[in-house]
C-alpha cells in the first residue's frame, strides 16, 4: 500500500485495535482529517520511513511539530524524507513549527489553504533551502509572508502563489535584528499575487534590492492599493505582467515593472456592496466587491435573492 486516507474515527481505531503495527515501507502518502490533537499525528510518523506526501485537513490544531512533541516522540524518520505538505481547512492553526527544521528539511512543496488564525508562515530563524513550490490561499489573518532572512534560503523556489488573504501588506517583511541588503529569488519562474486587497507592495524594505533573474510569469490581479513592486528590484526576463487571474489576452507592459503596476493600478477603484437582508427573521449578510479598471470590472462573489435586499451600502475606495 503506497496511499492511505483516514479520518480521526478511523485513526483511533487503527491505533487502538492493532498496537502492534509494523513500520509501512511501502506508504508514501497519507492524508488525515479531523485530528484534535497531534498524538496520533506523530503515531503514524513513527511508523513510515519512506513518506513523501502528507495532508492534514480540518484537524483541530493549534500547532503542528513543537518541541515537546520531539521530546516525546524521539526521531521520526518518516519527516525527514517528507517533501511535500499540504494543510487545508485548519481552523485553529496558530503555528506550523518550522523552527524544529530538521523534520522538514526536505520539503519541496508547500501548500496552505484556509488557516484562518494563521498569522506568518515561519519564523526567522527557518531555512527553506529545499523548496520548490509555495501556495498560500484564504489565511485571513496573515500581515506577511516571510522575514527577509528566510527569502533568501528560497534559493531552489521556482512558483509562488498567494491568493485570497485580505490582510496582506507585503510578501517579504523587514527583519528589524538581521540587516538584509539584497535578495535574490535565483529560480523563481512564477509569481502569482491575486486578491491581495491590502498589499501595496512585494516587499516595502527600502535599502533591500530584490533580483528575479528567470521570473517570466508575473500575476498581479485584485490589487488596488498595490502601485509599486519595491523600491529596488531587478527581472531582466520579465515582459509582460498580467493583471487579471485567469485571461489569457490581460497583459500590460510600460518599460519597466514599477512604471506597469503604478499605470494600471493607480485608477483602479474597489466598491464593496453590502447587502441586508432577512429571512424568517434572520438578518443576513451578503459582502460584494467590485474591482473597476479603466477597461474591466472584476466581480468576487456572488449575490442571490436581490428582490428581497432591504437596502444596500456602497463602499467606494482606491
Amino acid at each position: 500500500m503506497e496511499y492511505m486516507s483516514m479520518s480521526l474515527k478511523e485513526a483511533e481505531w487503527l491505533q487502538i485495535y492493532i498496537v502492534n503495527v509494523h513500520r509501512m515501507h511501502k506508504l508514501e502518502e497519507l492524508t488525515l482529517y479531523g485530528l484534535k490533537d497531534n498524538e496520533i499525528l506523530f503515531w503514524f510518523l513513527h511508523r513510515l520511513p519512506n513518506l513523501k506526501r502528507l495532508t492534514l485537513g480540518l484537524c483541530h490544531l493549534k500547532r503542528i511539530w513543537a518541541l515537546q512533541s520531539l521530546i516525546s516522540h524521539g526521531k521520526i524518520g518518516g519527516v525527514v524524507q517528507l517533501k511535500e505538505l499540504k494543510l487545508e481547512s485548519m481552523w485553529s492553526l496558530e503555528e506550523i513549527g518550522f523552527e524544529h527544521e530538521v523534520l522538514l528539511q526536505r520539503v519541496e512543496r508547500l501548500s496552505i489553504q484556509r488557516c484562518t488564525k494563521l498569522k506568518t508562515l515561519v519564523s526567522s530563524s527557518v531555512t527553506f533551502s529545499y523548496l520548490t513550490y509555495l501556495e498560500v490561499m484564504n489565511c485571513k489573518l496573515m500581515r506577511n509572508l516571510m522575514t527577509c532572512s528566510v527569502a533568501k534560503t528560497l534559493v531552489q523556489l521556482t512558483t509562488m502563489k498567494v491568493c485570497s488573504c485580505p490582510m496582506i501588506m507585503e510578501i517579504v517583511a523587514e527583519n528589524k535584528v538581521e540587516k538584509v541588503q539584497e535578495i535574490e529569488f535565483k529560480q523563481l519562474k512564477s509569481l502569482e499575487l491575486v486578491s491581495l486587497q491590502n498589499l501595496t507592495s512585494f516587499s516595502t524594505i527600502t535599502k533591500c534590492e530584490l533580483k528575479f533573474p528567470l521570473l517570466e510569469k508575473l500575476v498581479v490581479s485584485e490589487c488596488p492599493l498595490m502601485t509599486k513592486f519595491a523600491e529596488v528590484q531587478s527581472a531582466p526576463n520579465l515582459q509582460k505582467v498580467l493583471v487579471e487571474a485567469g485571461e489569457k489576452d490581460k497583459w500590460y507592459w510600460e518599460g519597466d515593472l514599477n512604471a506597469t503596476l503604478q499605470t494600471h493600478f493607480s485608477d483602479q477603484v474597489c466598491m464593496k456592496v453590502l447587502v441586508y437582508h432577512t429571512s424568517k427573521n434572520n438578518l443576513i449578510f451578503i459582502s460584494l466587491e467590485l474591482f473597476i479598471t479603466d477597461k474591466s470590472i472584476i466581480v468576487r462573489n456572488n449575490i442571490s435573492n436581490m428582490k428581497h435586499a432591504h437596502y444596500v451600502i456602497l463602499y467606494r475606495f482606491k
